[in-house]
């Protein structure tokens, strides 16, 4: 369940009062929580100083690891001199020590390392120094290995109002779901409309995922195919597209929550309850609150609940998604 900062922290501060602070935390959210700020003030738990950058802890000690150049990756690096690897980080985290004698790592946009790279972090997090503290900031956990996500303790953060930002298919999902207070309802055609204007979504998504890991798997072909054998080639083959399928099924979970929370607010608006997970689309929300009977809308929830919990199976992701989409909106 994700946590407001404030409470966050506090549950943070509680645990370090009681010497239970743990070695390495994941700190998640969507797009628009301020991930790094929230890192700075866990940073000044176990510190008097107090920073309101990253790049200001950095003076203090803390290695700071960030996507490099154009691919926006995060490499294990050829050599502990290269600065922004992994690499790096394990030769510092080893060497410097921060302020009360801590060692501090964090690694902004988590998500960016490569497979070597999160293999390598691995030695890291199993046997970190003494007196070390990991963070790792991403919006995207799912796409870390499981044998990372196991060795490190989540904090969800929800973002503060009106600050999440939405990428370019959340926003034509949030067009597609406008669209619907002035769409004809309630028949067969109008829920397969609907649900081709969802399928041609995540298509592109799919497509666009695609084409940035391939894009990748490129340069690391052009780098490495001069020394290494043809076993490093097929199993970096393989990677490749387990990375593609779960970055895909990360980002469609992402737009079915989105999904999720625009109905809720109709839901919500049927009540008279003040919050909204979407307040910046509360008019057009509220023209469906108006037009569709609350009953309506719990069996459109309800459908679409199904629908999240049948895409986390080995079903037919197509028939599985019109099959829902008529029964959400198809009566």
């Amino acid at each position: 369940m994700p946590f407001k900062t404030d409470h966050a922290l506090s549950l943070l501060k509680r645990a370090q009062q009681l010497g239970r602070l743990g070695h390495a935390y994941m700190i998640t959210g969507p797009r628009g929580t301020d991930l790094e700020g929230f890192a700075t003030k866990v940073l000044s738990l176990i510190s008097p100083a107090r920073h309101s950058t990253l790049e200001d802890w950095a003076q203090e000690g803390a290695v700071i690891l960030r996507p490099q150049s154009k691919s926006r990756r995060i490499t294990i690096g050829d050599d502990a001199s290269e600065v922004g690897t992994i690499r790096y980080l394990e030769r510092m985290i080893h060497r410097t020590t921060g302020p009360s004698g801590f060692k501090l790592g964090i690694i902004v946009d988590a998500e960016r390392m490569n497979v070597q790279a999160q293999n390598a972090f691995l030695k890291t997090l199993e046997e970190p120094p003494d007196r070390t503290l990991l963070l790792l900031l991403t919006s995207q956990p799912g796409q870390l290995l499981t044998t990372i996500l196991s060795r490190v303790i989540e904090i969800p953060l929800l973002p503060p109002a009106e600050a999440r930002k939405f990428d370019g298919h959340e926003q034509k999902l949030l067009t597609v779901l406008q669209q619907l207070a002035t769409r004809a309802s309630g028949s067969i055609s109008a829920a397969l409309a609907l649900k081709a204007d969802f399928q041609a979504i995540i298509d592109a998504l799919y497509d666009e995922i695609k084409e940035e890991q391939e894009a990748e798997f490129e340069k690391e072909q052009d780098h490495y195919k001069q020394t290494t054998d043809g076993s490093w080639l097929k199993q970096r083959e393989e990677e490749v597209t387990a990375q593609i399928e779960a970055a895909y099924l990360q980002r469609r979970d992402a737009l079915m929550d989105l999904m999720l929370a625009w109905m809720g607010d109709i839901a919500r608006q049927q009540v008279g309850a003040e919050h909204l997970d979407l307040s910046q689309y509360r008019e057009a929300t509220a023209q469906l609150a108006q037009r569709w009977s609350p009953e309506d809308t719990a069996k459109r929830i309800r459908y679409l609940r199904q629908l999240d919990q049948h895409l986390h199976t080995n079903v037919n992701e197509g028939l599985a998604l019109e099959v829902a989409f008529i029964q959400a909106f198809g009566r």
